[in-house]
């Protein structure tokens, strides 16, 4: 694919290229925000229930919005609600609706039996109360009048090592106050909240009378149904009651009345890919929807499944909600009422790769509370999975869950690019650039930026006469493929992590031997666009044990170039470095980047005198990861002849020596380059001289267009330059001691 901008300026009197409406900023925050899933929940009249279809071992949440009884400020009479031909109490929360939960009481207590994950608490067959129950005066529980009567079955958040009517039990279950009960991280209760129901409303309080856990509170009324909680939060509210379900329930409130398919879900399941055509190292946003994988109607669920499985017969299943628990038996599927359902799996997992955890245990997380539609992504479109680097095109990968297939095909697009000016371009005059990639879409609910820091990008680049970049001179240690492991005296690229860096020496190089740390085995490549940008990938290898131990605050990336100190001494006007180390910069977190030029020849030299007497120090403050420095550090300088016809380098070295850029980067211990990092990096030579001798103009400009919009795969940006007359030569305006006007 060819990203160069078609069109090559030829005038010399163009002196600095605008850019707008480009990333060029580096550090692009992506502000994509998810769109709003609608939920499983149906409605007829005042009553609600959080789905239609229920299968297994989820909850159903049942609500009525009556507003003869929605008032939370005044004591009212509880709503009443019918659930396959038995009635049940509900609780006001603080919105003024009512509510009641309800499971399957015989998969329930097989799933809370087991070590899966689904913890419905503990379960209470004598009824629910709490230590002063309203209207009890004497201290006493009462066994009659309780929140639950003794007929209802019901899972509660109970201290598992206490009887139904000690402390902590289900007929006294806000008296628990010992540490080790109510403590977080140290409870002993069965916590249905922490797994199956996390986010059930807080209750209406109407005379705002609050327990805390101690004493005699006769007045307390939380839900308008004599709910109480301890200090710590617990009480008995929330609970589930415990039911078995008939094939078709029905809810009923007055009049209104919703019926409730309850059994396996495997018609209602569907499977799809945003992006079924991904280029290499795209994000794959797979999408299932199953309303029996919605346990809580409260919160989003999220389970683990083994996709490289190939087979679906023996895939891993494993709630992710609370945490990595066992994964689910083919007994336990079963008892679930699962039967093409509950299991993803791919048919192959060649053209895939891992991100946040490996094909054994993808992460699929529901898109909002109650939705049934599960992710491979999260908010920010970052998935569990990537299509593999280089991955060959027209590879296919089936996807399968609940008796539905999606293919996946690895597809490679060319590109295109637009850029018109309408005739002669004026100074001043903004063109739009357009690119058409879609295989730079790599995160399709993103707004994308082409970086000059991704070494796979194709950045769109306007290049001026013959600028000296890291694309071009007659460096052979500099070649495509070259390998650097271990040489502090390499002739080509040297990246490394300096642990005790000594003032003033091997300033301006990684010196391992000398100040302490090791070096990264990497090799180089230049990037396949026009860009002229180095790409480094590291090979996996180090020596000195960076990784492992010794984590250094300075990191050094150094390349000798194929320039010789001649070549940049001879470029008429004012020479400037450009540069950008984005990628590696932000790889680091830095809080500090120095540039240095020196023309030593290579990388390091234990040669003190000889390498601070090349060294300029181009920039030795702040954090600028991308930007423009003129060669010049008040002891050594490369100028412009209309300015001096001194060149103030050291004479001392041959003018035939490569000449060195260096980067640099300070940071926290323990941040690293890693032996797998890849990224791309340019530094540039660049001149502009304002003789009317001459009129050079030597420079590459590198174009970060951004995606006009969510898995469009197009980048947009404009382009303008100006003209610096003769008029401003020797002025401030032009620059030419301060570098390139930009």
């Amino acid at each position: 694919m060819k990203n160069e901008i078609g069109r090559k300026l030829t005038s010399l009197t163009i002196m600095a290229i605008m850019f707008a409406g480009l990333g060029i900023a580096q550090g692009f925050t992506n502000s994509f925000m998810p769109l709003a899933q609608a939920d499983l929940s149906e409605t007829d009249g005042l009553l609600s229930v959080s789905s239609t279809n229920i299968q297994g071992a989820a909850i159903l949440e049942i609500v009525v919005n009556d507003p003869d009884i929605s008032d939370t400020t005044t004591d009212v009479v509880n709503a009443v609600v019918t659930f396959d031909g038995t009635d049940y109490d509900m609780s006001q929360g603080v919105n003024g609706k009512w509510y009641v939960y309800v499971v399957d009481a015989s998969v329930a207590t097989l799933m809370d039996g087991d070590d899966n994950g689904l913890e419905y608490g503990y379960k209470c067959t004598e009824g629910l109360g709490i230590s002063k129950h309203l209207g009890y005066t004497d201290g006493g529980v009462s066994s009659t009048d309780l929140i639950v009567s003794s007929s209802i079955d019901i899972f509660a958040n109970v201290v598992l090592t206490h009887n139904t009517d000690s402390a902590g039990g289900c007929l006294d279950i806000d008296n628990a106050r010992a540490v080790s009960d109510d403590t977080a991280g140290s409870t002993e209760r069965e916590n249905m909240t922490d797994a199956v129901l996390r986010a059930a409303p807080s209750l209406s309080n109407h005379n705002d009378a609050v327990a805390n856990g101690t004493g005699y509170c006769p007045t307390c009324d939380l839900g308008q149904l004599g709910h109480n909680l301890n200090a710590s939060g617990y009480g008995s509210w929330p609970y589930i009651v415990s039911v078995d379900f008939s094939d078709s329930p029905i809810v009923e409130y007055g009049s209104d009345a919703i019926g409730i398919t309850y059994g396996n879900t495997d018609d209602l399941t569907s499977i799809s890919l945003t992006n079924q055509n991904p280029a290499d190292e795209s994000q794959v946003h797979l999408i299932l929807t199953d309303p029996a994988l919605n346990i809580d109607p409260t919160a989003a669920d999220a389970w683990y499944f083994d996709i490289s499985d190939n087979d679906g017969d023996t895939t891993t299943v494993r709630l992710a909600t609370n945490g990595t628990n066992d994964q689910f038996t083919a007994a336990e599927l079963g008892q679930m009422k699962c039967v093409n359902n509950c299991a993803l799996w791919s048919d192959s997992e060649t053209e895939l790769t891992g991100n946040a955890n490996t094909l054994d245990l993808v992460k699929m997380t529901e898109s909002g509370a109650n939705t049934g539609v599960f992710e491979s992504y999260d908010v920010n479109g970052v998935a569990q999975f990537t299509i593999t680097k280089d991955a060959a095109a027209d590879k296919i990968t089936v996807f399968s869950y609940g008796g539905n297939s999606i293919d996946l095909i690895v597809t490679y697009n060319d590109a295109s690019i637009t850029f018109d000016a309408g005739g002669d371009w004026k100074p001043a005059t903004p063109v739009t650039i357009s690119v058409n990639d879609p295989d730079a879409n790599r995160n399709p609910t993103a707004i994308e930026t082409l970086s000059v820091g991704n070494a796979t990008h194709k950045i769109p680049t306007i290049k001026m006469g013959s600028p000296l970049t890291l694309a071009t001179g007659s460096n052979s240690a500099l070649q495509k493929a070259d390998i650097n492991v271990a040489d502090i005296r390499s002739t080509g690229v040297n990246i490394g992590m300096v642990t005790n860096q000594a003032a003033g020496v091997g300033e301006g190089s990684a010196n391992p031997a000398s100040g302490g740390g090791a070096v990264y085995g990497i090799q180089v490549f230049n990037t396949t666009d026009h860009s002229e940008r180095l790409r480094i990938s590291h090979i996996g290898t180090e020596t000195g044990g960076i990784i492992d131990a010794g984590h250094g605050t300075a990191t050094w990336i150094n390349v000798t170039t194929g320039h010789t100190r001649a070549a940049l001494i001879n470029l008429p006007g004012t020479v400037v470095l450009n540069y950008d180390v984005s990628a590696p910069a932000d790889i680091l977190s830095s809080t500090a980047i120095s540039v240095y030029v020196w023309g030593s020849g290579s990388n390091f030299t234990e040669n003190t005198a000889v390498a601070n007497s090349t060294l300029i120090s181009v920039q030795t403050t702040g954090n600028v990861k991308a930007g423009s420095v003129d060669l010049d550090d008040d002891t050594q300088h490369i100028k412009s002849r209309d300015i001096t016809s001194s060149v103030a380098w050291d004479s001392g070295v041959a003018n035939t020596n490569f000449v060195t850029v260096g980067f640099k980067f300070t940071h926290a211990t323990g941040d690293s380059l890693q032996l797998n990092s890849e990224y791309a990096i340019s530094a540039d030579f660049c001149n502009f001289d304002q003789n009317n001798g001459s009129l050079v103009h030597n420079c590459i400009y590198r174009l970060e267009a951004v995606e006009t919009g969510e898995n469009t795969g197009i980048f947009e940006g404009t382009v303008e330059y100006i003209t610096l007359n003769n008029s401003t030569t020797l002025g401030t305006t032009s620059g030419e001691h301060a570098g390139g006007d930009r």
